[in-house]
This record gives C-alpha cells, sequence and structure tokens, in this order.
C-alpha cells in the first residue's frame, strides 16, 4: 500500500497545461486518468512545446491521426521532425517488448536528431501498451532506468505517461524509482524516490 506521502506524488496530470517545465536532459513520468481526450491534450500539448522549439519530437501513442491531426501543420518546418508512431511500432517492433531493443532505438532516434542539426530532442510515450501486451514488468522498468543513461550529454526529454485506471500501486513505486523527476501539480519536480540504477537489486 502507498503512503500518504507517495500518494501526494501520484496526481493525474492536467489538460493543456501552460509550461511543463522541462529542462534539457530530463526523465519526467506523469500519471492520468484514463480519458482518451486527456492523454491527446496532454500529448498534443507537448508535441507542440517540442516543436516551438525547433526540435526533434517522437511520440508513441495509439492513435497517431490524432496527434497528426491537432498539431499545427506550420510547426513541422523539416520533413521528419516530427515522427509519430503507435506504442507497439515503438516499442515492439519485432512483435514482442525487448530492453536492449527499445534502448538501441532511442539512442538511434537521438543520434539521427543530432547528426540532422537538430538541438535537442523530445520523446514522448503512453504505456498503456505494458498492460495490453503483457509485458514483463521487470524488464520494462529495467529499460526505463536504462533510459537515464542514454545520451546524457545531449539535449533529450523523456516523458513518460501512465494511466492510473491500468496499474496498479506496486507498479506506480517502479514508476517513480525510475524517473529522476515527476510532474505534480502543474510542476516538473525533483522525485525523492528516484533511485539511480536499481538494478540488479530489483525494485
Amino acid at each position: 500500500m502507498l503512503t500518504s506521502d507517495r500518494k501526494a506524488l501520484i496526481v493525474p496530470m492536467p489538460a493543456q497545461s501552460p509550461d511543463l517545465g522541462f529542462q534539457p536532459g530530463d526523465h519526467v513520468c506523469a500519471f492520468y486518468n484514463g480519458s482518451r481526450n486527456v492523454l491527446d491534450d496532454i500529448v498534443v500539448d507537448y508535441v507542440t512545446k517540442g516543436l516551438k522549439a525547433g526540435d526533434k519530437v517522437f511520440c508513441m501513442v495509439d492513435e497517431p491521426a490524432t496527434v497528426h491531426s491537432r498539431v499545427a501543420p506550420q510547426l513541422v518546418s523539416r520533413d521528419g521532425m516530427l515522427h509519430v508512431l503507435t506504442e507497439d511500432e515503438a516499442y515492439m517492433p519485432d512483435g514482442r517488448f525487448a530492453k536492449d531493443t527499445f534502448i538501441r532505438n532511442m539512442e538511434s532516434q537521438i543520434l539521427d536528431a543530432s547528426a540532422n542539426g537538430y538541438e535537442g530532442f523530445w520523446g514522448v510515450g503512453d504505456e498503456t501498451f505494458i498492460v495490453r501486451n503483457g509485458v514483463d514488468i521487470d524488464e520494462w522498468f529495467a529499460a526505463e532506468s536504462a533510459l537515464n543513461e542514454v545520451a546524457p550529454d545531449y539535449p533529450r526529454l523523456f516523458f513518460c505517461l501512465y494511466d492510473l485506471d491500468l496499474f496498479d500501486g506496486n507498479t506506480v513505486m517502479y514508476v517513480l524509482k525510475t524517473h529522476p523527476r515527476v510532474f505534480v501539480n502543474g510542476l516538473v519536480i525533483q522525485n525523492p524516490y528516484y533511485l539511480p540504477n536499481p538494478y540488479p537489486s530489483g525494485m
């Protein structure tokens, strides 16, 4: 069971947050409650901010068409500036989730952004695919932990979204232990429950 101070960090993210407060190098988690509209608003807001910054944006959601239809076309000033895949395409290109494959793909995305002159990389993903595909929780959160070490010297941002209607308290603690910062009440703050490289000891 979660203690009251831990519960205080689990605040569903409001739609259309005016300023996410991200900093280069961030790996941030946020929680929302199962509304498709809320998720779409969160993702589109984040994607829009990344494009306005002139950076490469990589988006992993179940309905790419929704993102494309709601992002102003003039913000995508270069071919390939916005790359949107379904969750399964992004996280499970071989039909199953594998930590090493995922980390290599993220490194490749960032290297490509750098090689093409982008000054930053914004990645955002909804993690409902974990439940839908029965992904091994230990392997997924080992990947989340490893993501903190990907291209640490490049201005990259990772934003991971978790639906509280799908994930139980134990899984939420995995989330908190693998993300250095967390979105709470309109601010991105340091996460006191973060543990650098919790593996191999586990969660």
